[in-house]
């Protein structure tokens, strides 16, 4: 990928790195492990292992349509491929899991190598609306980031999040957190390690003070906080 700026070259990067915190996280899976509860409701091990390999292929399809020129969709057979992949995949041994969710990772990252500056910058996939490349990538790395600590293998540290990842995602939750705040009520979000937030206009003000990384967990939904007002969908 030529060096330049419209190039997502840092977003890759991180992504790429993600992947591999990712396979080392189950490198050690066993097939027991793999029929385990992850912590998504409904799903096991396997279910989300599947899932992070199908996400990916899903992504290299949209990839590689835009380097020939077209729109692809995310799962040309919508929610119903989606889930039947997952579920096709899912109670497979925990070594094809493993090999599964490696080269799918390797597909995304040879797609991402082959795109030319003008792809990144005019090429589009479809999700639920048109995305540009470079924020698929960005869609890609929440993904996998996400869902490494949604394997449940022990209680999530929402702390060892990747530090570039959590500061893209700290802007983009934070932007959206105005739609997500009850009625009657503001909400002043305070990191420590950076600048306070603030988001609503009701009259009554919670102070919600952690980590960034506990408080992306809180906005996920994935950490409950007693006595905090619940948000809205995102």
């Amino acid at each position: 990928m030529t060096d330049t700026s419209s190039v997502p070259r840092d977003w890759v990067a991180g992504c790429t790195r993600s992947h591999r915190r990712f396979e080392h996280a189950i490198e050690d899976l066993t097939d027991e492990m793999a029929r385990r509860p992850s912590r998504l409701p409904g799903w096991t091990v396997g279910h989300l292992m599947t899932h992070v390999a199908r996400n990916a292929d899903s992504h290299s399809g949209m990839m590689e349509a835009a380097e020939e020129g077209r729109i692809e969709a995310q799962y040309p057979g919508g929610a119903e491929q989606r889930e039947g992949d997952i579920e096709a995949g899912q109670e497979r041994p925990a070594s094809e899991l493993i090999a599964d969710v490696a080269a799918a990772n390797r597909r995304l990252e040879q797609a991402w190598s082959a795109l030319s500056r003008e792809q990144w910058e005019t090429g589009l996939g479809r999700r639920a609306t048109l995305t540009a490349l470079p924020e698929l990538v960005f869609l890609r790395w929440r993904e996998v980031e996400i869902h490494r600590l949604d394997l449940g293998f022990e209680d999530p540290d929402w702390n060892t999040l990747d530090p570039d990842y959590l500061n893209l995602e700290w802007e983009t939750m934070v932007n959206r957190l105005p739609g997500r705040v009850p009625e009657g009520t503001a909400l002043l979000l305070v990191p420590g390690d950076r600048p306070s937030r603030a988001a609503g206009s009701g009259d009554t003000v919670v102070v919600v003070r952690d980590t960034p990384g506990k408080l992306i967990g809180w906005l996920f939904g994935r950490e409950k906080r007693p006595g905090l007002p619940e948000l809205r969908q995102w």
